[in-house]
């Protein structure tokens, strides 16, 4: 379902920091580098890298589990120094524009790809997978690395965007989480019985006058709350809701740079967050793609969402080259973990702690492949100087991915030392 982008920008206007945050204008930057921007996609569920970048094929087993995939290995595709599974026939996407082939996606883009695999997460639960792949710590109580790109703008209502996954920020700033194009006009039109239909057309609940005392009201009682205030973080906090709320915010600014329409799923999230960077209002965005918990039909249902988050990154590409960001926007690609190296009863796979990552974008040099997985798609160390299989070397984590992603991306040495990451250095990303 798409919305057109005026009542899009109506809706951001209208609504405040409890539910979902307009946009106001902040710095484009992160860090130390001036004009940079961050977007990390999480694939919500565990994705099976196996199915698509560090593909293993049909050979069987040595432990009688049978095979990893159910496609022939000798079907294995590769383009430059990439390699990756074919596509499944009979798996049909028809929500996705460009379905069929993955070949359409490498071939276009591998020249612009990093590959990591054989990423440890040392857990197969959900929670604290997705939590170690966002913000390098096992534990409980780091942020998201989205976060500490927008950390330095915290000042701002807008300098963090979020459609779910792991989006904890330590109080570090504020998320700020869309909503689905469904709920759009509700937010956009509170004073209407029936927003958005045309059909039965503007029905307030009360007269121009009376709503705008009720906004006065509002207001009123905000700088009351203001004033009874004393504890620091609370008196920042509520600083930010008025300037949410009362501030003269420049959001027509965005609309110059959203499509006629905005798409909905991934591809949405993407041309919002690509807009928002575009016209000044957002540092980073955690885009989110659900659909890879495939317990059953792991070949059909898993086939079809990679499809899906394929396009959907295609999307993303075209929309930051539109935007002219190709050299400002780094984007990550990640999930909870991995998926088991074989079948279970239903046709499915279930949690397996060995995954993959995928980035792109300003700073990353692609066609390239780091790290390796055995033919029981088990993690194999890894030289920390040459960054090559090596039995006397160490296994990655996504602590060694944050320790190596937080000095890409520059991130202020406060912060850093703030939620210490305490690795090995490995030179992932340069």
């Amino acid at each position: 379902m798409a919305m057109k982008r005026r009542q899009f920008l109506k809706t951001l206007s209208g609504v405040g920091m409890a539910g979902v945050l307009p946009m106001t204008l902040i710095k484009p930057a992160f860090g130390q580098s001036a004009d940079r921007f961050l977007i990390t996609v999480s694939l919500a569920g565990g994705w099976d890298p196996t199915s698509i970048i560090d593909p293993k094929g049909n050979a069987p087993r040595s432990d009688g589990l049978g095979p990893v995939n159910n496609y022939s290995a000798s079907n294995i595709s590769s383009v430059g120094n990439l390699v990756y599974a074919p596509y499944l026939d009979g798996i049909e996407a028809p929500e996705v524009s460009n379905p069929g082939h993955f070949d359409t996606f490498f071939e276009k883009h591998f020249d612009r790809l990093l590959v990591i695999n054989g990423i440890d997460t040392q857990t197969n639960g959900h929670d604290s997978g997705r939590r170690f792949v966002w913000s390098g710590q096992l534990e409980e109580g780091y942020p998201t690395v989205a976060a500490l790109a927008a950390a330095p703008y915290a000042d701002s209502p807008m300098a963090f965007i979020s459609n779910g996954g792991y989006d904890f920020t330590a109080n570090l700033v504020p998320p700020v989480r869309t909503a689905e194009a469904s709920t759009f006009s509700s937010l956009a039109f509170p004073n209407s019985q029936f927003p958005g239909d045309e059909n039965l057309g503007d029905i307030p609940f009360f007269t121009n006058a009376s709503y705008d005392l009720v906004q006065q009201a509002r207001e009123e009682r905000l700088v009351r709350l203001r004033m009874n205030e004393s504890l620091p973080k609370r008196q920042q906090q509520m600083d930010q809701l008025q300037t949410v709320r009362s501030s003269d915010l420049e959001l027509q600014d965005l609309l110059d740079f959203l499509p006629d329409e905005v798409s909905a799923g991934v591809k949405g999230q993407a041309e919002v967050a690509v807009a928002a960077f575009a016209s000044g209002l957002a540092v980073s965005a955690n885009l989110n793609s659900g659909g890879f918990d495939t317990h059953g039909d792991h070949d059909i249902d898993h086939t079809d969402s990679l499809t899906g988050m394929l396009d959907g990154l295609d999307h993303l590409i075209n929309q930051i080259e539109l935007q002219g960001l190709q050299d400002k926007v780094t984007v990550v690609v990640g999930s909870d973990f991995g998926r088991t190296p074989f079948y279970n009863s239903g046709d499915g796979k279930d949690h397996w702690n060995i995954t993959s990552i995928m980035a792109f974008g300003a700073g990353i040099t692609g066609n390239r492949v780091i790290g390796e997985t055995d033919a029981n798609f088990e993690a194999m160390k890894l030289n920390p100087s040459t960054l090559q299989a090596d039995d006397n070397g160490i296994i990655v984590t996504p602590q060694h991915v944050h320790r190596s992603l937080r000095d890409f991306l520059g991130v202020e040495s406060d912060l850093d030392n703030l939620f210490p990451l305490n690795v090995e250095e490995l030179d992932l990303f340069s």
